[in-house]
């Protein structure tokens, strides 16, 4: 709230007998494409602005696709200050997460045109986030440019009523008020306010005051709202009504008039606040001087620790620390001399303690917030333990009343042994804006057991505790055993999850349910690996039938896709060089096999063969590095390369005035070698799955390297010189063995 409003603020109060009249106002986002969800990086994410005093938002989602394709099912997951948390495919989450979201909303829509609502009354302002995406079960692998894709987008609008009949109050400032129905207030909360009480008195009414008072921080108040607070003054003496207020930020109530007519009142409000000053924070930071376990503690001053009045807990101030890792900040103690950061703090042992810290809106919010709490391991306790109370809220502070932390995330530290010391909560996508987090210790006896706890007064006055705040990318940074932690932007919205491998799920990875044994995922790789090894008789006929050129193709092919395959394994993997560079060559130089078998097999001179060759290396080249993955880099080098094939071989034809080939070696080797070759290309192109990939590409690679057998042509002829002038080169065969037609003569070939 700027000065300029405050002084506005305190100059004018809106008069009661205001109009009572809303305002309609219309978001409207661009259509967005739609994936299968397989993670969380295949989410679109929404973002909608909703502005103070909405009474009602509709938020509407509409879903089209493709026209040749069926209608498809559409999940959106709508969540208030943050990305929406959900749980998908029955995948559980990591230890210590907390997942509870109190403004999540879904839907289901299909397809099909039809729009559907997400209708919220009183919704909080500020920023909410939508997730939409595909839920598609099937795992078949659609090659691309082989099939026509069906696509799917999802519009989506926002359209709000913003009330304008919100009557701003001033604080210990008392106004007369006259309502027929129901009328709407809200009073501005100062940073330190601790405790805000709503009186109403002097009511019209012959008996007790016929109103229901309801009241709630940061958005207008609703019936059906859990978060709102209520009291009816028809069966109550007093009536008024306590809140904890949200500081430095706008809280709202409402009072609805229970009787026909009109009703008249005085109202006021009263804040108790925590003063600022300076104050000698004695034993709130521990230093370590200690000698033969001893603890020694010392004090120091801070100008930003609140004032304590017998309402307020102690405060302790923290200081934002930005990391250079996106997503990754934290929260420290204020430094000391030297600019040193301390990292232990004393507690009460017979009140609560208190801190907040700010989650920023956009830059925060797409990593994890982490809350690590833990008693100090140089205590030296001889009769009793110490167990250490967290609770974390969202938005303000918890209710002194609220000891068992309902409203908010708990955590517990206690002594009892190690491995409790410490206390760790995570909360994926933290809410923008400002949390706080209560602290106690208590001490029991040490004899008794954790499930039979008898608190008795501590040792010390104060309790030494860690405390670390802080945000990371995923899961601190990390995804397990069999996952990697990525960063991704939708919608100019940046965000944090994890890839997971293996058939491992869940949103740190840590959910085996449907993951793949150690021996399914060595088989798949030795599967991948070596079926490439069924090259080797091709390159070594290839060799001797003095075809040395593609010879080496086929021998960097079968090296190349070996070590693509093992590099690209999901957890016995192995990389010779980086995975982009293999994949290029894997691509590259199966296309490249193609070209030159095809080549090898039009018997073309060896100065328009050697000419062919360089063309059709640097074609596939760029074929690949435009589109590796496309239809068309497989079927224009192909295509060219059967035209050639057929040129040659019609030429040939016409020459000989004999058909070329001949029926044996359509017989025996052309028909068999396209028959492998079109099986394996029907089974590449159409039968591959996630489940069979490795069974499926395996035989992909071995009748590929198995129809070069066939395909290969006869060995090459050599020109052998002579004395003779006069005479023209002649040729001997070289390598006669494979598929050839020994009953034909071929032109300049001696017979003896």
């Amino acid at each position: 709230m700027t000065v300029i409003e405050i002084w506005i603020l305190s100059v004018f109060i809106f008069c009661p007998g205001a109009v009572n009249s809303d305002s309609l106002q219309t978001q409207i986002l661009e259509a967005r494409q739609l994936f299968p969800f397989r993670s969380y990086k295949d989410v679109q994410l929404f973002h909608y602005t909703i502005p103070n005093q909405v009474t009602f938002a509709s938020f509407q989602y509409k879903a089209n696709g493709s026209f040749h394709c069926p209608s498809k099912t559409v999940a959106v997951y709508l969540q208030y200050g943050s990305y929406p948390v959900m749980s998908l495919q029955n995948s559980t989450y990591p230890n210590f997460f907390a997942v509870h979201r109190l403004f999540l909303h879904d839907v289901i829509l299909h397809s099909d045109f039809v729009p559907v609502m997400i209708n919220i009354t009183n919704p909080l302002p500020g920023n909410w986030y939508a997730a939409a995406f595909l839920i598609e079960n099937t795992e078949r692998i659609a090659q691309k440019g082989l099939f026509t894709p069906c696509l799917s987008w999802l519009s989506s609008s926002l359209k709000f009523t913003a009330a304008v009949n919100v009557i701003s109050l001033l604080q210990e400032t008392e106004i007369s008020q006259t309502i027929s129905s129901t009328q709407l207030y809200r009073f501005f909360a100062l940073k330190n306010s601790w405790s805000s009480k709503i009186y109403l008195t002097n009511c019209s009414s012959q008996d007790k005051c016929p109103v229901i008072i309801r009241a709630r921080q940061l958005g207008l108040p609703s019936a059906n709202d859990t978060n709102s607070v209520s009291v009816n003054c028809g069966f109550s003496d007093d009536c008024s009504l306590n809140i904890v207020p949200a500081g430095n930020n706008w809280n709202y109530f409402s009072i609805e008039n229970d009787m026909s007519g009109v009703l008249h009142f005085t109202l006021n409000i009263r804040t108790e606040n925590c003063e600022d000053s300076f104050l000698d924070v004695e034993d709130s930071v521990k230093h370590n001087d200690s000698t033969d376990n001893d603890i020694n503690f010392k004090s120091r001053n801070s100008s930003n620790v609140f004032q304590h009045s017998a309402l307020c807990w102690p405060n302790i101030p923290l200081i934002r620390i930005s990391l250079p890792t996106n997503l990754a900040f934290e929260y420290n103690l204020p430094p000391e001399e030297g600019d040193v950061y301390p990292f232990i703090l004393n507690i009460s042992n017979t009140k609560y303690t208190l801190t907040s810290f700010e989650v920023l809106s956009t830059v925060d919010i797409g990593g994890t917030l982490v809350v690590e709490l833990a008693v100090s391991p140089f205590m030296n306790l001889s009769q009793n333990n110490v167990t250490v109370l967290g609770c974390l809220s969202y938005g303000f502070r918890p209710n002194s009343e609220d000891t068992d932390c309902a409203d908010g995330r708990r955590l517990i530290a206690n002594t009892s042994s190690w491995e409790h010391r410490l206390s760790t909560l995570f909360v994926p996508y933290p809410e923008a804006g400002v949390w706080y987090f209560r602290m106690k210790a208590q001490c029991y006896d040490a004899y008794h057991t954790n499930t039979s706890l008898h608190v008795i007064p501590c040792e010390l006055p104060k309790t030494p505790i860690f405390l670390r705040i802080r945000s990371t990318p995923c899961v601190s940074g990390h995804c397990g055993k069999y996952g990697t932690c990525y960063q991704y932007v939708s919608g100019g919205l940046i965000f944090s999850t994890c890839n997971c491998i293996a058939g491992w799920k869940g949103w740190g990875c840590t959910d085996n349910s449907t993951a793949r044994s150690n021996s399914e995922l060595m088989l798949d790789v030795l599967l991948l690996t070596l079926s490439n090894l069924l090259f080797i008789p091709a390159v070594v006929l290839s060799a001797y039938r003095r075809y040395f050129t593609e010879a080496f193709v086929y021998f960097a092919t079968m090296t190349s896709s070996a070590f693509y395959h093992a590099c690209d394994a999901e957890v016995y993997s192995f990389c010779l060089i980086r995975l982009n560079v293999l994949q290029f060559c894997d691509f590259y130089l199966a296309i490249l096999s193609i070209w030159v078998t095809l080549i090898a097999m039009a018997k073309l001179p060896n100065s328009v063969q050697s000419f062919v060759h360089m063309a059709g290396a640097v074609g596939v080249a760029l074929g690949v590095e435009y589109d590796r993955t496309g239809l068309w880099v497989f079927v224009l080098p192909t295509g060219i390369g059967l035209i050639i094939l057929i040129t040659s071989w019609i030429t040939r034809c016409y020459r000989k005035h004999l058909c070329y080939p001949s029926r044996r070696i359509w017989l025996f080797c052309l028909l068999p070698g396209a028959v492998l070759a079109l099986c394996g290309l029907i089974i590449y192109a159409f039968f591959e799955t996630k489940d069979n990939y490795s069974f499926v590409h395996s035989i992909w690679h071995a009748t590929i390297a198995l129809s070069v057998l066939f395909l290969l042509p006869k060995g090459k002829t050599a020109c052998k010189s002579t004395p003779e002038p006069t005479s023209s080169c002649s040729y001997i065969r070289v390598g006669d063995v494979g598929c050839h037609d020994a009953s034909q003569p071929i032109e300049g070939v001696i017979h003896v």
